[in-house]
C-alpha cells in the first residue's frame, strides 16, 4: 500500500521488472532463469577447430599435390588363376571326398579317392605280362649263352678236326708217293728177275694201301671240313637267338611302358592339390562317375594371385608388360605389395557396372592384369586394391629434352 499526494492509500502491484529490481531480497528468493553453457560450448568449438587443423594438415596437401606424371594409379579386386583337378585319362568312381568348397588347401595334399575295376584288372594283366616277359629272357638268356659256348667248341674242334685231317692227308700223300716209287721200282726189278715175287707182292701191297690211305685221308678230310662247315653255320644259330632275345627285351620295354600307362592311370585316382589354394566349387558327391576330363573341384592358386584394373583408353600406350606397380590393400594399411603387368587387353570396353557413377561407367577402359610378384600368403581373392602403375616415358611421351 502506498499514500498518494492526495494522502489516500492506493494499492499498488509492482512490475516484473520492479519485483526484479526493488525487490533484491524477492528476487534472490524467486527462481532464475538458467545460464547458457557458454564455456562448454567453447571448448566444443575449441576442439573442432584442432580437429580441423589437423585433418587439413594431413590431407590438403596430398588433395593438392599433383599426381606423379609418371604413375597411373587404377582400383580394382584381387582375382586368382582358377586350377580345375580331373581326372585326364581314367573314368571312375568317387571313393572319398576330404576337402569341401571354401577349404584352405596346401600343395600336394591329398583331396579325393576314385576307384576303378577295369584299372586294377589292366594293372594286373600288366604285371603279369611283364613278369611272363621276363621268365622268357630268363630262359632265352640261358639258351644263347648255352648255344653260343657249344658253338664256339664246335667251331674249334671243327678246325682242329680239319687241321688234323689235312695233316693226315698229306702223310698219305707222302707215304703215297714214297711206295709208289717203290713199286715202280719193285716193277723194274721184278722184270728183270732181280728181286722175289714175294717181294714185288709186298711193294705192290704198300703202294695200294698208301693210295688207299689217301682216298680215306681225302674223305676224312671232306668230312672234317663238313662239321666245320655246320659249327660256323651254327653261329648264325646263336645270332637268330640273340636276334630273339633282343625282340623279347624289346617287348618287354613296350610291357613296362604299358604298366607304366596304367600305374599314372592308377596314380590319378588320388587327386592332389597342385598348389596351395581355395577350393572354389566340388561339383561331385561320393559314389559319382566321373570321365576323363569331368572336374571334381575347381580352385584358386593362391600363388597366382592378380590385381584387376581398368585403364583409361589415353593410358594404355604407356603401359607395357613388366612394368612394375605397387599395390596396396585396406586390411593392411601403410603396406603395398610389389606387381608386375602381365596382360593388357587388347578389347577395349565401357568401365564394368560396378563402378559407383554413371559418368565413370560410360568411359572407355581396358583391362590390365597385375600380378603379384609375393603374395605371400596374406592376400585373398575378393580383396579390394588400389595400385600403382610405374611407367617409363618414351622419346616421344616426354618430348624432346
Amino acid at each position: 500500500m502506498r499514500a498518494n499526494n492526495l494522502g489516500v492509500e492506493v494499492e499498488v502491484h509492482p512490475t516484473e521488472n520492479e519485483k526484479t529490481t526493488d525487490h533484491p531480497i524477492a528476487s534472490m528468493l524467486m527462481p532464475q532463469p538458467p545460464r547458457k553453457p557458454r564455456i562448454r560450448n567453447v571448448l566444443i568449438l575449441a576442439i573442432m577447430g584442432a580437429a580441423l587443423i589437423g585433418l587439413s594438415v594431413r590431407y590438403l596437401p596430398s588433395f593438392f599435390r599433383k599426381p606423379a606424371s609418371n604413375v597411373i594409379v587404377a582400383s580394382g579386386r584381387i582375382e586368382g588363376r582358377e586350377v580345375t583337378l580331373a581326372p585326364k585319362e581314367i573314368q571312375g568312381r568317387i571313393k572319398t571326398l576330404l576337402v569341401d568348397e571354401g577349404y584352405q588347401v596346401k600343395k600336394g595334399q591329398l583331396l579325393a579317392e576314385l576307384e576303378s575295376n577295369q584299372l586294377d584288372a589292366q594293372y594286373a594283366n600288366a604285371t603279369a605280362n611283364v613278369s611272363n616277359l621276363d621268365e622268357q629272357i630268363k630262359q632265352a638268356t640261358i639258351d644263347v649263352a648255352y648255344t653260343a659256348k657249344n658253338t664256339v667248341a664246335s667251331v674249334v674242334a671243327a678246325e682242329a678236326a680239319v687241321s688234323s685231317a689235312r695233316a693226315h692227308l698229306e702223310h698219305s700223300r707222302a707215304v703215297l708217293a714214297n711206295s709208289s716209287a717203290e713199286y715202280d721200282r719193285s716193277t723194274g726189278l721184278f722184270q728183270a728177275e732181280v728181286i722175289s715175287k714175294s717181294a714185288f707182292d709186298s711193294a705192290t701191297m704198300n703202294y695200294q694201301t698208301s693210295r688207299a690211305d689217301v682216298t680215306a685221308s681225302e674223305k676224312d678230310l671232306a668230312q672234317a671240313e663238313a662239321n666245320l662247315a655246320v659249327a660256323q653255320a651254327s653261329l648264325d644259330t646263336v645270332g637268330l637267338k640273340k636276334q630273339q632275345l633282343r625282340a623279347l627285351q624289346e617287348s618287354r620295354r613296350g610291357a613296362v611302358a604299358q604298366l607304366a600307362m596304367v600305374q599314372a592311370n592308377i596314380d590319378e585316382r588320388q587327386i592332389f592339390a597342385p598348389a596351395d589354394g581355395t577350393i572354389l566349387s566340388r561339383p561331385v558327391e561320393v559314389g559319382d562317375v566321373v570321365t576323363p576330363g569331368s572336374p571334381i573341384f575347381v580352385m584358386v592358386d593362391m600363388n597366382r594371385l592378380y590385381l584387376k584394373v581398368y585403364v583409361p583408353e589415353p593410358e594404355i600406350p604407356k603401359l607395357k608388360l613388366g612394368d612394375e606397380a605397387d599395390i596396396s590393400v585396406d586390411a593392411f594399411t601403410g603396406r603395398t605389395f610389389a606387381a608386375r603387368i602381365t596382360k593388357i587387353y587388347q578389347q577395349a570396353e565401357f568401365t564394368p557396372k560396378d563402378v559407383e557413377t554413371k559418368e565413370e561407367r560410360v568411359k572407355l577402359v581396358f583391362g590390365v592384369e597385375l600380378t603379384f610378384v609375393k603374395p605371400e600368403g596374406l592376400l585373398k581373392p575378393g580383396m579390394p586394391a588400389d595400385a600403382a602403375i610405374h611407367w617409363k616415358a618414351t622419346t616421344t611421351e616426354s618430348g624432346p629434352k
